[in-house]
């Protein structure tokens, strides 16, 4: 009897430790019914999968990708890694053609901030900062679009992750704070813990840490440009700032470059 109240003590003490992680967003919006999405066969369909980098309503370079890689086509599936819109000219128009692809995108520090200030101008009819004033243009619909982007997406048949920031590495999805999912580009060793950091300076690349499970795809730091390691590979490049819009396909790793019309945002 001694055993098995030992037994169920240490099960209530683990759910307990895991509902006290902290699981609020960056700008404390309500959480998407899914955080962790997982695609299984029956979502891939057969498809080769064609992961893109951050877009930031760059319109005219994404149509170029599409077109290139063919996701026109059925048998693509585009998958983006978050900063789908926001600072650049067209995130309205970015934001419904993503839609129109039916394609699968994980959420970024921008759709964050996006909804945050959508929110606080229905609730407070306050002054949207100018580069939101695009959101008073969403209709519902693409605001809950917005609102349920899960912060991963696992495709175990391919043993890929695609997150827009990173992942503490030895700390299950699960258990990650979920603004280092969105912000984080370093990691800091304080002794044997890496401790996630949004800033490159004196820090190492997340992603050069990372060894497993699972192959990353990522975005969000354009300051390091195109990153590729055995198992992550960063694919922001800064289409925003005059540099490309890259997308990959996971199962030849080839990788497709459309060059920004123009600079959209100095650096």
């Amino acid at each position: 009897m001694i055993a098995i109240l030992f037994h169920l003590y240490n099960v209530f003490t683990k759910l307990f430790e895991k509902s006290t992680e902290p699981r609020s967003s960056m700008c404390k919006l309500v959480l998407p019914k899914t955080q962790h999405l997982i695609l299984n066969d029956e979502n891939i369909r057969n498809r080769q999968i064609f992961i893109i980098g951050d877009v930031h309503g760059c319109y005219e370079e994404l149509k170029d990708l599409l077109i290139l890689a063919n996701c026109e086509a059925d048998r693509i599936l585009p998958i983006f890694v978050g900063d789908i819109v926001n600072k650049g000219p067209h995130s309205v128009k970015t934001l419904r053609k993503v839609r129109e692809l039916n394609a699968y995108a994980v959420r970024g520090n921008h759709e964050e901030k996006a909804l945050m200030h959508y929110f606080n101008w229905r609730k407070k009819n306050g002054v949207i900062p100018e580069k939101y004033n695009w959101i008073k243009d969403l209709d519902d619909d693409e605001i809950h679009f917005l609102q349920e982007l899960p912060y991963t997406i696992e495709i175990p048949a391919k043993d890929a992750i695609i997150v827009h920031g990173g992942i503490v590495p030895g700390v299950s999805l699960e258990n990650q704070n979920l603004t280092d999912f969105i912000t984080m580009t370093s990691l800091q060793r304080n002794g044997d813990k890496l401790i996630a950091s949004p800033s490159i300076s004196l820090n190492e690349a997340w992603a050069s840490l990372w060894s497993g499970p699972g192959h990353v795809y990522f975005g969000h730091d354009a300051a390091r440009g195109l990153q590729q390691y055995p198992y992550a590979t960063g694919l922001d490049t800064g289409c925003l700032y005059g540099g490309f819009l890259t997308g990959i396909f996971v199962d030849s790793k080839k990788i497709l470059q459309i060059k920004a019309k123009r600079v959209y945002r100095t650096p």
